[in-house]
């Protein structure tokens, strides 16, 4: 392995504190399954059984996650290094929520369920890390639970989209109607539409053909939340 990827497996969440030669053990005694996708691949498929963690080493990555209704879906541009699957690894529902796909050329890492629990039993510091980045997507979403609710028709429609993301920065596109969006949030479409041309007045996101585009969702969180 080349030291810059020795390098960025030790920067992941699951993986600092570690150290080198830690790593070094785990590379001898277990099986970390590295690959290199092309742009365009698809690697995760929303609902299929979740039996494995998935860390993005490099590249660009764009998640879909599509609603149960099937009305709508939304797709993010996620960071690099990131981590996907922790969230559905274990419990009742252990399926994927997002389609993924790689946007560029893309590096990741994967590890099975049995090989993660071995690491969890043998290495304090990545059961610690486990539990650590398990508390940070519980605490968040307790947060967005007790937000105050939004006064404006704008506010309420950022809170909406808030709510279905995976992280609130970066590129999303949301590609749902007015009518649809109006459904639920019980608006007439008329006044949604208004609400995002306000929006789109401040350059905060762009419309075009039942999509929304929002270049840094971090803008219009703080514009209007």
């Amino acid at each position: 392995m080349a030291q810059t990827m020795f390098d960025t497996v030790l920067s992941l969440p699951l993986f600092q504190g570690l150290s080198p030669d830690d790593l070094t053990r785990i590379l001898e005694s277990t099986r970390l399954r590295f690959e290199t996708l092309m742009p365009e691949t698809q690697f995760v498929q929303q609902d299929d059984l979740c039996n494995e963690v998935i860390f993005i080493l490099g590249g660009t990555v764009r998640c879909t996650t599509t609603a149960a209704d099937r009305m709508w879906n939304v797709e993010e541009v996620l960071p690099v290094p990131t981590l996907l699957g922790l969230e559905v690894l274990y419990g009742s529902t252990r399926v994927y929520p997002y389609t993924a796909y790689a946007d560029t050329t893309v590096r990741l890492m994967r590890v099975d369920k049995r090989t993660l629990a071995a690491l969890t039993s043998y290495f304090e510091v990545f059961r610690i890390n486990v539990l650590n980045t398990l508390s940070a997507l519980v605490a968040r979403q307790r947060q967005l639970q007790w937000m105050p609710a939004p006064q404006t028709l704008e506010g309420r429609i950022v809170h909406f989209m808030r709510n279905h993301v995976q992280r609130p920065a970066g590129y999303k596109l949301f590609r749902i109607s007015l009518s649809t969006l109006g459904a639920y949030l019980g608006e007439d479409s008329r006044y949604i539409s208004r609400a995002l041309h306000r929006l789109e007045e401040k350059g905060l996101l762009q419309m075009n053909r039942r999509m929304i585009h929002v270049p840094a969702f971090e803008n219009i969180i703080k514009e209007t939340l």
